[in-house]
């Protein structure tokens, strides 16, 4: 009998000690020119694993615009009534491999350049945040790569 719990519990920690299943691909939705993807939790939380996912890399991130605090602040000088987020930033990046791909044969793909995610909250929503990303460039085939990344940098922001 004592041997039988032994076993069981070998074989309970070589089950754990198992890869787990791979979990379904994070989906999107798409939403005028963007694909958009959500989770819950703290805004902040996720916008530092997102900022996880592109250094993890060996990215840098070039730039952050400030999005919500941009449109909060010129909000009277354009006759805003009300606000559409309470958080959002918009972090732009390049990864120099994938932008001389899409650039060497065009060199007018610049404009493609750099690349950006989106991560917001809306403003009555404030436990659901959002990441998006332009939608594919399908007819410019060195665009592919650079899509592959942006929704793999996604994928692993929200996994954490």
């Amino acid at each position: 009998m004592k041997q039988t719990g032994i076993i069981a519990a070998g074989v309970l920690w070589l089950l754990s000690s198992l890869p787990a299943a791979a979990e379904e691909p994070v989906t999107h939705k798409v939403s005028g020119g963007a694909w958009v993807y959500q989770t819950t939790g703290d805004y902040h939380e996720v916008r530092a694993n997102l900022v996880d996912a592109i250094e993890s890399r060996g990215i840098v991130i070039s730039y952050t615009a400030h999005a919500a605090s941009m449109l909060q602040r010129t909000a009277e000088a354009v006759g805003a009534i009300r606000q559409a987020y309470d958080n959002a930033d918009i972090l732009l990046f390049c990864k120099a491999d994938l932008t001389y791909e899409l650039t060497i044969d065009n060199p007018h793909n610049l404009a493609l350049c750099p690349y950006s995610i989106s991560i917001y909250t809306l403003a009555r929503d404030f436990d659901t945040v959002y990441l998006g990303i332009r939608s594919p460039e399908m007819q410019v085939p060195e665009y592919r790569p650079i899509h592959e990344l942006l929704v793999e940098i996604i994928q692993e922001t929200l996994e954490w």
